[in-house]
């Protein structure tokens, strides 16, 4: 896992044409980030697709993560999974 220049975390992964998963998570603390990015590091040990990474980490982190397909982007084919923002202020709502 490498922490990139904009604070999210990238996770080698060839699997299903992608390169990496790139972790983000806007309005966590590096603690928070840091635990999602291992959740997700290590879903996809063992999970070699992506309709098999998305069911385990719901199973493990329920509807509190988005999961987007990048195929055509120019660091090359990736997914970024986005923990949602925490409830409360900024976003009494979510």
């Amino acid at each position: 896992m490498d922490v990139q220049a904009d604070g999210s975390v990238r996770i080698s992964w060839s699997a299903d044409g992608y390169e990496s998963i790139d972790v983000e998570g806007r309005w966590r603390s590096r603690i928070e980030l840091d635990d999602f990015a291992r959740e997700v590091a290590d879903a996809a040990l063992l999970n070699r697709s992506v309709e098999e990474l998305r069911t385990a980490l719901r199973r493990r982190l329920g509807a509190t993560f988005d999961l987007v397909e990048l195929r055509h982007d120019p660091r090359g084919p990736r997914l970024v999974t986005r923990l949602h923002a925490p409830r409360g202020t900024p976003n009494p709502d979510v």
